[in-house]
């Protein structure tokens, strides 16, 4: 399973990814569940939840010289936020596909 969605998400026409199922009890084919009858997560749910946190971008610093933070995460929703010392500023931004950097100006 972890090859097929390494393949699907490194694919530039996969738009997303579905699991049609996870639960022991009500999975058609035998051995393809990620959480058995007891709902203990299996061997493979645990390695699709250690995929799931890899795919995941955090990143935290501090504005460079030239006002600029940078970052290499991968494509998805993005929540920023940015701390003074008396406020907080909350963005949200989108990365698309693509193997161009973004630049995101926020207004502050």
């Amino acid at each position: 399973m972890e090859v097929m969605l390494r393949e699907a998400f490194a694919h530039p026409a996969v738009e997303g990814i579905i699991l049609w199922g996870f639960w022991e009890l009500y999975m058609p084919r035998e051995n393809a569940h990620l959480v058995n009858a007891e709902g203990k997560i299996n061997a493979a749910g645990k390695r699709y939840l250690a995929l799931k946190k890899e795919w995941l971008s955090r990143a935290s610093g501090y504005i460079d010289a030239h006002s600029e933070f940078r970052f290499r995460g991968f494509h998805g929703t993005y929540n920023i936020e940015i701390n003074f010392p008396t406020t907080k500023i909350n963005r949200t931004f989108v990365v698309d596909k693509g193997e161009l950097p973004l630049a995101i100006n926020i207004d502050l």
